[in-house]
């Protein structure tokens, strides 16, 4: 094994990793908190979509844990089914920062297109 992958490779896999097993331990962490006005992260996607004219994003629910995500191509978000029909803290905050990326691909923020490794209109 050359030694530059080891290295370089190595570190960023099992940074990459503890990266993952945090954002899994949060978001289990505080699935167990309700927010005071029962709002589902579905409800707060739309709801921050509309307050930014993003009407026809659409927000629809995937399978799988963790597997959210916007996709500028389709314009829509998408989020696992523990997001998009809980009430906890954790699912309003995943679906904002989702949401988040619409936003960005409304104000062409470059960054994004850099993210999904395309031009997108």
């Amino acid at each position: 094994m050359d030694i530059y992958y080891i290295i370089l490779v190595l570190p960023a896999l099992a940074f990459s990793l503890y990266c993952q097993f945090k954002v899994k331990g949060t978001f289990d962490k505080y699935s167990n908190y309700g927010n005071a006005r029962g709002f589902t992260g579905a409800d707060v996607a739309r709801r921050i979509l509309d307050k930014n004219g993003l009407y026809d994003v659409a927000v629809v629910p995937t399978a799988g844990s963790l597997t959210d995500h916007y996709d500028p191509g389709k314009r829509v978000v998408r989020l696992s089914e523990s997001v998009y029909y809980s009430n906890s803290v954790a699912a309003i905050g995943v679906a904002a920062h989702e949401t988040g990326h619409a936003i960005q691909h409304k104000v062409q923020y470059a960054p994004l297109s850099l993210r999904s490794g395309k031009e997108e209109s």
